[in-house]
């Protein structure tokens, strides 16, 4: 037996203890096999005591079979757990650093949704929950209320779904059989005549005034009408004034000029009696 025992460097000891992990918690965090692929790649980089690792982003992304943004998912939940180190560099990809576990076991599970908390499943997570709103507010076949034939008053103005009765009444809405002849028929109960109420105020807390009673019309006596007789009446002045005209005498006229003398002059006008007045005078002179 060799006195000279070999030492493990980090890098092999950190790479065993990854792989540990992964076989305790890999069936029940199927991730933490996804993320410990990324940091086996990062390994290979570094150093045997575990620096100097500087692969780039896209680098692992192509060794992995996987996105960048699933490597820097990766690299987070690493960092997260204790077992990476990263350190930026201006103008160059970052350095990393292996750590060695401590304790029994990684919290895998404190720090696993930097990898499974994805954009994609956020948002559809967000869409099954709207959709499962949506089908929880979306009303059953069997709450619709179905319409009773006997719940809809017969008042109603589309009509309801009683069967049209034989007599014809005068509600609006309830259905109505024409009559031959065209004339509405009145109903029957009699329940909406009303006397009519013209001149005379139709509240129903006052006490309405009934017909006036009217004397009876005498056999072959002929319907006057007011109109009319109105007419008549009021043209009488006038007739009487045509009347006294027409019956005066006709007027005189003159017996020289024969024009029409004023009302009850005769013989010459004013005119011709000056005239006549005028020539005599001169004859005497």
């Amino acid at each position: 037996m060799s006195t000279d025992d070999r030492v493990q460097s980090v890098r092999n000891a950190w790479t065993n203890a990854l792989r540990a992990e992964v076989l305790r918690v890999g069936r029940r965090i199927p991730e933490v096999a996804r993320v410990v692929t990324v940091g086996m790649w990062i390994a290979t980089y570094a150093d045997a005591d575990g620096s100097n690792a500087f692969p780039g982003r896209d680098t692992l992304a192509t060794l992995a079979g996987c996105s960048q943004e699933t490597v820097t998912r990766a690299v987070r939940v690493l960092m997260g757990v204790g077992v990476l180190a990263r350190k930026r560099r201006p103008n160059a990809s970052a350095m990393y650093q292996l750590l060695m576990p401590l304790g029994g076991g990684l919290d895998w599970q404190t720090h696993i949704h930097h990898m499974t908390e994805t954009r994609q499943r956020v948002a559809r997570r967000k869409e099954k929950e709207k959709a499962a709103e949506a089908v929880t507010r979306t009303a059953s076949p069997d709450a619709v209320r179905t319409a009773s034939a006997h719940g809809v008053p017969d008042s109603v103005r589309v009509g309801g779904s009683t069967p049209a009765s034989d007599t014809p009444d005068s509600v609006r809405g309830r259905p109505r059989n024409a009559s031959g002849d065209a004339v509405r028929t009145a109903s029957a109960s009699g329940v909406y005549q009303y006397i009519p109420t013209s001149g005379r105020d139709p509240l129903p807390d006052h006490t309405l005034a009934g017909l006036s009673p009217q004397p009876p019309k005498r056999a072959g006596e002929a319907v006057k009408n007011e109109s009319s007789t109105r007419e008549k009446q009021a043209a009488k002045p006038r007739d009487a004034a045509l009347a006294a005209v027409q019956a005066r005498e006709a007027l005189a006229r003159c017996a020289e000029c024969d024009i029409t003398l004023p009302y009850g002059d005769s013989g010459v006008c004013q005119g011709c009696t000056e005239y006549l007045a005028t020539q005599s005078g001169q004859r005497t002179t």
